[in-house]
């Protein structure tokens, strides 16, 4: 068949689409198009599309397609691909104009007006490079802002492809933004960019449409690709200014086109055998297989490694081989690596929990203990250390990167900006710190109200921070660290800062405090914790109804952490939050209150203490009080709470442990102080888990319970119970 016949063809089946086809019959008639196109001589490449094109018509036909929508897209792309290796111009499709016309349209990008062929010798090898000059660079801005957001949703969303590869929604919201990227890199002929989305869009089509599993090689791919799409990204970037941009030619992207395009996404996800350096830098094309033979031999003869070799000879940078052995560790690692149910990994925690407990209950059984002999003693040690080791190997197997929340936090802010009208910048610091992976997903939503409120209550306007002398742009930080067995993570504005009276403006409005009453700067911050406070004189679609802060420290306290504020007026906000490193064990101080053991959180405890006489006072109306250093606390008795007979009723000859909540001091009076333990934290069951003051239990060495004690429950009880 001739060519014109061919470009008949093309037009047809163009035009038939550009109509709209809305019954089986029409889409028959494109189906039988193009197995008349498939007659004629047309490339491999060409065989490719049509196939494709098939492939979606008919499970259209068999309504099959959980995305119509972006299906219709994809046939309007791969008509549009097929036209341009036919014809070599770019065709419209948007119903505007008609592709059987005698004059063909075709879409130049008005940026573009010369190119040329440069040639680049680096240590790689020799790189020919298509360089482009640039009329309007403003285009070009306006696709990096937009391709750095598709990246940014690529990269969220690959976190929850690889937890659940099997959510189609997911594989869409990964495909689409390709898709976009694609697209656009296509019209402003950026042929790097355009063949890395490309090649990836259809091995995410592959995956969407059932023809194979989303496996680890499928996500290493997309992770690769958004690495270089970076780098291409940033190159544009550098670039613009100059007035010529390199729009092809990288061999990073060479490479990566090869890798995907030998990719067999069926095939077993972990390979069997470990490339050795000789085998990965000839798939990489940097040394010829026939080389590789001839200097395997002379390495063995000469004793030496093949990477010397290579590099001794000539024929591989260091960096060439530098990169194979990583590649080849990373390949290592991977092997060894295997997928566990975390309904199987929790129960192993749990177990060995409960390990450690039967050992500490063992070596404390009086009859063990009269064991002198030397090498039983020497076997304790020695089991006291592997316990100890597995207990700490099996508490990392649950933690998890905070990386992934915190950078949620970057769209967020991005979308705030824009609706606050502020310019807003984040940033990051500790994301590796590492957090139990059950705590991840519930700090979530106070991180996000209190970065809203940073922007909404706390950024000034950028006219506002010009007139107080800051950069007109505010600056949210966003830090993670652990200290001791907490993650501390801490959330810092330099916007206005806290306004202490009017928070206490405010309160005395709501009836929450009294004129009169006395109060630190650091207890009125408190204040803005109490459900429905808001210091915002009108509500906006950020914030301003007073919801969100009661919510935050209620899900803190429900994980067992603190939250604490810092506020300088005029300087910015600070808030602190502390979370124990994992939910299944907690730091506690055991202490003795009559005859039983109660654990405190060392979360809760700033001090511990023994007063003297003349430090203990009564205040009419507030009841006993303690003087730690000139600073009055109301002395609250557990054994009253908990109606036990104690050992002392003294509070001088008793201890006394200083907790801090709401932003007010309290001293607990206790009988002793055991010591400093990590606990295994046991559950009281729901017929027990309101016991006020009591927040679980714990085995201890001795086969004994200890209760361990809700800090904010006691004080809570204790203030109502003064009222």
């Amino acid at each position: 068949m001739s060519e014109s016949s061919k470009q008949e063809l093309l037009d047809r089946i163009a035009t038939s689409v550009i109509a709209g086809i809305d019954d089986l019959m029409g889409i028959g008639d494109v189906l039988n198009l193009l197995d008349e196109l498939e007659s004629c001589e047309i490339s491999p490449r060409e065989v490719e599309l049509v196939t494709k094109l098939r492939n979606i018509f008919k499970k259209l036909v068999l309504e099959e397609s959980q995305d119509p929508r972006g299906d219709w897209e994809l046939i309007h792309e791969l008509i549009r691909t097929l036209c341009d290796n036919a014809v070599g111009e770019s065709v419209v499709l948007d119903g505007n104009e008609e592709i059987g016309s005698k004059e063909k349209v075709s879409v130049e990008p008005p940026a573009i007006v010369e190119t040329e062929v440069t040639q680049k010798d680096e240590q790689e090898g020799s790189e020919s490079q298509v360089l482009m000059s640039v009329e309007d660079p403003e285009l070009f801005r306006d696709f990096l802002d937009e391709a750095r957001e598709h990246l940014s949703s690529i990269e969220l969303n690959i976190i929850s492809l690889e937890e659940d590869p099997g959510n189609r929604e997911v594989i869409n919201a990964v495909f689409r933004p390709f898709h976009s990227i694609k697209g656009v890199a296509g019209f402003l002929n950026l042929r790097d960019i355009h063949e890395i989305s490309h090649e990836v869009e259809n091995l995410l089509d592959g995956a969407r449409s059932g023809s194979f599993p989303v496996t680890e090689g499928v996500i290493d791919i997309v992770l690769q690709a958004i690495d270089i799409l970076k780098e291409q990204l940033s190159s544009l970037e550098n670039e613009l200014p100059k007035g010529k941009i390199v729009t092809q030619g990288s061999i990073r992207v060479k490479n990566f086109l090869k890798h995907v395009r030998s990719f067999d996404p069926t095939r077993a996800i972990l390979p069997i055998e470990i490339p050795k350096i000789g085998e990965i830098l000839a798939e990489k094309g940097i040394v010829e297989e026939e080389k590789i033979e001839e200097i395997v031999e002379e390495a063995v003869r000469e004793g030496k490694k093949i990477g010397e070799k290579l590099i001794e000879k000539g024929l591989a940078a260091p960096k060439d081989v530098a990169l194979a052995l990583r590649e080849q560790k990373h390949l290592k690692e991977s092997v060894t690596s295997i997928r566990v149910d975390t309904q199987k990994l929790d129960n192993l925690v749990d177990m060995i929990g409960e390990l450690v407990i039967a050992q500490s209950m063992v070596l404390q059984n009086p009859e063990v203990q009269k064991i002198r002999e030397q090498k039983f003693q020497k076997d304790i040690v020695q089991l006291r250390r592997i316990t100890g080791e597995l207990q700490r190997i099996s508490t990392s197997l649950r933690m998890v990167p905070i990386k992934a929340t915190f950078q949620k936090m970057i769209r967020l802010i991005r979308d705030l900006s824009r609706k606050s009208g502020k310019e807003v910048v984040l940033q990051m610091s500790g994301e590796d710190t590492e957090i139990d992976r059950n705590m991840v997903d519930q700090i979530y939503e106070p991180l996000v109200h209190m970065i809203r409120n940073a922007v909404d209550h706390g950024i000034e306007s950028p006219e506002e921070r010009l007139k107080l002398g800051k950069p007109p742009y505010g600056t949210i930080f966003l830090s993670a660290e652990q200290k001791g067995g907490n993650i501390v993570i801490y959330i810092r504005d330099d916007g206005r800062g806290l306004d202490a009276e009017k928070i206490r403006k405010k309160a005395v409005e709501r009836g929450l405090i009294q004129p009169d009453d006395k109060f630190e700067e650091g207890a009125l911050f408190e204040l803005i914790f109490h459900p429905g406070f808001s210091t915002k004189d009108e509500v906006t679609d950020v914030s301003g109804r007073g919801v969100g802060m009661d919510v935050v420290k209620r899900t803190v306290e429900d994980l067992r952490g603190k939250i604490e504020i810092k506020s300088r007026r005029g300087e910015g906000t600070l808030f602190e939050l502390k979370l124990p490193l994992t939910m299944a064990i907690i730091d506690g101080m055991i202490i003795k209150v009559g005859s039983e053991r109660y654990v405190v959180p060392t979360i809760s405890l700033r001090e511990s203490l023994r007063p003297l006489r003349k430090d203990y006072q009564t205040v009419q109306g507030r009841g006993e009080m303690i003087n730690v250093r000139g600073k009055l606390m109301p002395l609250i008795r557990l054994h009253n709470l908990f109606q036990l007979e104690p050992l002392h009723y003294n509070p001088w000859e008793a201890l006394l442990l200083v907790v801090s909540e709401d932003g007010r001091d309290y001293c607990l009076l206790a009988d002793e102080i055991i010591g400093r333990q990590e606990v295994v934290i046991k559950s009281l069951g729901s017929a027990l888990k309101h016991i006020v003051g009591i927040s679980g239990g714990a085995i201890l060495g001795d086969g004994r319970i200890a209760l361990i004690l809700d800090v904010k429950g006691i004080v809570t009880a204790f203030e109502r119970g003064m009222k």
